[in-house]
């Protein structure tokens, strides 16, 4: 079974607490998943490989981290079909 660091790292992630994830459109006009650290740098990835980790994270019982990834790429869908 995975754990939360290993998945984390699998998915480029520091094992630290998120303040916020969110979607958000790169200058190719590309929407993300953005996540925002207090002690580090944002970084995000494509809003695919957001659903598969949030998809794993569900499968190793972090369903609150999965859940507001789940929730940002409902929102980047949105926003990318306006």
């Amino acid at each position: 079974m995975t754990n939360l660091s290993l998945l984390l790292l699998q998915n480029g992630l520091p094992d630290l607490p998120v303040a916020l994830i969110e979607p958000h459109r790169n200058r190719g006009a590309i929407w993300r998943i953005k996540f925002s650290y207090e002690i580090d740098q944002p970084l995000s990835m494509s809003a695919e490989q957001a659903s598969s980790l949030a998809t794993d994270l569900h499968r190793i019982g972090a369903d609150e981290l999965a859940g507001e990834i789940d929730d940002a790429v409902r929102s980047a869908a949105r926003y990318n079909a306006m």
